[in-house]
């Protein structure tokens, strides 16, 4: 009964969306606040540290899942030419999907797996995460891996990037 019960929980957890539809602000450990705002076919999700906005990512969301179109720094925005592939619709462990595109003059490949369903705990709370391994590698030879735990519905809890471990603090759902 417990198997099943477990089993229940398990494609209850796939089957959400992954980001919260109505948006919300995230702060984490690292000291960075990401506010997610709804908007036609997906979200904008800004990143600040302190007062100042360094980074914002442009989301759509499909059938297949959410893809990320660009990346706006202070200096302009950049596309991702074609959409990158960020989460797939459905969650499931051994879960892998990938993807290239041109990014500011250069080739981008990004590849992920989701490798565990796992109990996290931060200070936001404790949550059943699944465990995404996230590499990101340019035709220059720059590399950028992630370890996420990703709760659907709510959206990234924790990462470890390098030796650094950045927890969630806190979650306020758009009013």
């Amino acid at each position: 009964m417990r198997g099943l019960l477990f089993l229940v929980f398990v494609l209850a957890l796939a089957s959400a969306q992954v980001l919260p539809p109505g948006g919300g602000s995230y702060a984490y450990s690292d000291g960075t606040l990401q506010v997610l705002h709804p908007m036609g076919e997906g979200f904008r999700l800004r990143y600040l540290k302190g007062e100042r906005l360094f980074r914002e990512d442009r989301l759509r969301l499909a059938p297949e899942g959410v893809y990320l179109l660009g990346v706006g720094f202070p200096e302009g925005y950049f596309p991702f030419d074609p959409p990158l592939l960020l989460y797939p619709a459905r969650l499931e462990l051994g879960a892998a999907w990938g993807g290239s595109a041109r990014f500011r003059a250069q080739r981008v490949a990004l590849s992920a797996r989701v490798e565990g369903l796992e109990g996290v705990r931060v200070k936001a709370g404790a949550f059943n995460a699944y465990r995404v391994r996230v590499a990101y590698t340019t035709e220059r030879g720059g590399t950028d891996l992630k370890e996420l735990y990703l709760v659907p519905g709510l959206g990234v809890v924790a990462y470890r990037a390098g030796g650094s471990w950045v927890e969630l603090l806190r979650f306020r759902p758009a009013p």
